[in-house]
């Protein structure tokens, strides 16, 4: 992806302080990672209809594993991680999004854990690579990219105005003074890991954007609101509760924008929905990222949205259902009905059928996960791993329930060259 410089002016412009991320190696200072390619497995032999797809087919997947931790994934043997790493063997996504999985790099800084490798890759080379069951293959994921996350990065505000601005990780205090709710650095993170090529010079983080520089934002600032912003906090406010990121998927000659991110829930915040506001226009960042506006700046001081008409898939745990008024229908005005998207019919399953809703895909019975790619992208199948004790194979229910609240959701789409 090229910058274009009369699009994407430089932040120091307006005397704010602008860093890029390292996309590379495995050290805490970067908090991210691009791994280095890896012998491959391929598709040969994958289950749940990937021999039968074209190769021009790529799958792609999102999961919430539920607060995955880095005991569990640094080490072999959690029964959580085999669970979840059962699921992904029965689909195989070529590409996958996790979320709530912690950033070791960000956590070191509170406690020390391991960081030669990301919990992503610990993951992939644990549980992943390991066949789950006799009659499942492991996966290989050459590429990684785990970005730092707000969660649990201190904002130096009393954010929840209970006269304490708590600076001490590991408690709900500390968290509800976070830019994102987390008792510590990098816990509900995000990662993603695939089989095709990260184009790493070309990717794009927004984790330091600010709330109040979207224009028309709904920031709250009723001094009379439980939750809400005083001049200092808004000029501080950072929109992102994780981070939203742009990383460019090499596929053959095509380049796919996998677009990740994981807003806040609309809930746990008074009368004033601070936190549904903020979920809302954390998605419509997302929808006015793909039009490329030219409000947006990222990480690296850069301008723009998208340009060039480029493809793209959003990715993630989106925390906002259809019709939800929590979050203002954000997923109806800025994802489902949005002709940017290519978003119906949602992917449905028979589980969610039973808990009250064929699209959900949480247990609650609400829709909040989604893979929606952009509309050149042809869905050739799509589905939410949810399946009942009629349609289950051996263990799959079990592994399915004991892995997450949340269910993998993935899409098959026509890639060609």
């Amino acid at each position: 992806m090229t910058l274009d410089s009369t699009r994407r002016r430089y932040l120091s412009l307006l005397g704010t302080a602008a860093t890029v991320a390292g996309l590379s190696g495995t050290t805490a200072a970067g908090g991210t990672e691009e791994a280095a390619a890896d012998e491959g497995e391929g598709n040969d032999g994958e289950k749940n209809g990937n021999e039968n797809r074209p190769p021009e087919t790529i799958r792609f997947g999102t999961y919430n594993i539920r607060d995955l931790t880095t005991e569990q994934v640094q080490s072999a043997g959690d029964e959580q991680a085999e669970a979840a790493a059962r699921v992904l063997q029965e689909v195989r996504p070529d590409v996958l999004v996790l979320n709530e999985i912690v950033n070791n790099f960000q956590e070191n800084s509170y406690r020390p854990v391991p960081t030669d490798r990301s919990n992503a890759r610990a993951f992939a080379e644990n549980y992943l690579n390991d066949p789950q069951d006799p009659d499942l293959e492991g996966i290989e994921y050459e590429h990684a990219f785990v970005p730092r996350s707000n969660t649990g990065v201190h904002s130096g505000y009393d954010l929840d105005n209970n006269g304490d601005a708590d600076v001490t990780p590991g408690d709900r205090a500390y968290g509800n003074d976070a830019f994102g709710y987390g008792e510590y650095p990098g816990q509900y993170a995000l990662a993603i890991l695939s089989k095709e090529p990260i184009d790493g010079r070309s990717i794009r983080t927004f984790r330091t954007f600010r709330w109040a520089d979207m224009p028309d934002s709904l920031v709250v600032r009723d001094p009379e609101a439980e939750r809400r912003l005083n001049d200092a906090e808004a000029r501080a406010f950072r929109l992102s509760s994780k981070t939203h990121a742009d990383v460019p998927i090499e596929i053959g000659d095509r380049t796919v924008h996998a677009l990740l991110a994981h807003p806040t829930p609309p809930v746990f915040d008074g009368p004033a929905n601070f936190n549904g506001k903020r979920t809302h226009d954390e998605i419509r960042l997302l929808a006015d990222y793909v039009v490329g506006e030219e409000y947006i700046y990222d990480d690296a001081g850069y301008y723009g949205g998208l340009e060039d008409e480029p493809s793209y898939v959003l990715m993630g745990d989106m925390n906002a259902a259809p019709g939800d008024e929590e979050s203002l229908e954000a997923a109806n005005e800025y994802l489902l009905d949005n002709e940017a998207f290519n978003g119906q019919p949602l992917p449905r399953s028979p589980g969610g059928a039973e808990a009250g809703a064929e699209t959900a895909t949480i247990e609650d019975g609400l829709t909040l996960d989604y893979v929606l790619p952009s509309p050149d992208l042809d869905v050739e199948e799509s589905d939410v791993v949810w399946p009942t004790a009629e349609t289950a194979s051996e263990g799959l229910l079990d592994a399915v329930e004991t892995a997450s609240d949340h269910r993998l959701v993935w899409t098959d789409l026509a890639v060609g060259e």
